[in-house]
């Protein structure tokens, strides 16, 4: 037999043994959808995606690096300021952690408390100065939108002040906030904003607008 016989007949041999190979195959799978549908398995369900948990989603999985820290909204009866947890990742910049701080406000709470931001206001500016001072530069939206009474603009005022205020916001190797000053549209809010008080200067926390943990304290 010559070379070029065998190289046919060892061709021939290859294709047979891989047409035999793929009927077991056929074969096995045929019989395997057959059993499945005799068992009232769906032989396509193996198929699909696995399915996520209900009430579990990549927004709502808190990431491996993020840090508890606290949003100050209004409460139910917005007559007090009331924490909600919220998971940020943060870094090590003070200013950035504030805007993600003040952003989060912005989106108002999950749960039943009180925003005290209408969701339409933007963030222009942050900066940080040595001592402690944090100057926010905020939209316009922040005057047109904003409640006009004199508990509703405390709690706006002092849940902004308060929130970015807290010793988690605080950058390593920077200072934290010590108080806040307002600017509206890089300017100084005018006699009309707040109309019950006075944002001229750099505003500190004041505990008497939050709840205490044996319920509201009365303000002073």
């Amino acid at each position: 037999m010559s070379p070029e016989q065998n190289r046919n007949l060892a061709q021939n041999i290859v294709l047979v043994l891989w047409g035999m190979v793929t009927l077991v195959l056929l074969f096995s799978v045929a019989l395997l959808v057959y059993e499945m549908r005799r068992q009232g398995q769906d032989p396509l369900a193996v198929l699909e995606p696995p399915q996520r948990p209900a009430g579990s989603s990549s927004e709502a999985l808190k990431p491996a690096n993020a840090t508890n820290i606290s949003l100050y909204f209004a409460d139910s009866e917005a007559l007090k300021l009331a924490p909600e947890l919220s998971s940020l990742e943060l870094t090590a910049s003070t200013v950035e952690n504030c805007r993600k701080a003040l952003e989060a406000l912005i989106q108002g709470p999950r749960s039943g408390l009180t925003p005290i931001l209408s969701p339409t206001t933007k963030l222009h500016a942050l900066y940080l100065l040595e001592d402690g001072e944090l100057v926010v530069d905020f939209s316009r939206d922040l005057v047109v939108h904003h409640r006009k009474s004199a508990s509703a603009e405390a709690l706006m005022v002092y849940g902004i002040v308060t929130t970015v205020t807290q010793a988690a916001l605080k950058g390593k190797q920077e200072v934290g906030v010590s108080r806040v000053r307002f600017l509206i549209e890089g300017s100084s809010p005018g006699e009309g904003f707040p109309a019950h008080m006075d944002v001229s200067e750099p505003i500190v926390s004041d505990a008497r607008w939050r709840v205490s943990a044996g319920g509201p304290q009365g303000n002073e």
